[in-house]
């Protein structure tokens, strides 16, 4: 019973058919753009605002032993940060946030 429906399922799948993509009428979304005098930031398509988005991870071993006798866990650590910045008639205005974990 299994192989029949096996058979029948490959028939099924086997019998579709496949549509072409026609790369000709794709669109071609508009790449981010580099912001004129922020270094490392960038500007995505349409936006007036100006991004960065950075981070760090970090990873180690403590070969020591603790109170117990036994080696301490390893220490990971990482952080992920967005700065966004927009000019407006007041002035920049600012947005940054950062999350992190760890005890580095």
């Amino acid at each position: 019973m299994r192989r029949a429906l096996l058979a029948l399922a490959s028939l099924l799948v086997g019998s579709a058919g496949a549509n072409a993509l026609d790369l000709d009428l794709a669109k071609i979304a508009p790449t981010m753009e580099a912001c004129p005098g922020r270094p490392g930031f960038v500007r995505m398509p349409g936006a007036p605002n100006c991004t960065r988005l950075s981070g760090r991870v970090a990873a180690g071993v403590d070969g020591r032993t603790g109170t117990g006798g036994t080696a301490t866990r390893p220490v990971v650590a990482g952080r992920i940060a967005i700065d966004n910045r927009a000019d407006t008639d007041f002035g920049e205005v600012r947005t940054y946030v950062r999350v992190g974990n760890g005890r580095r």
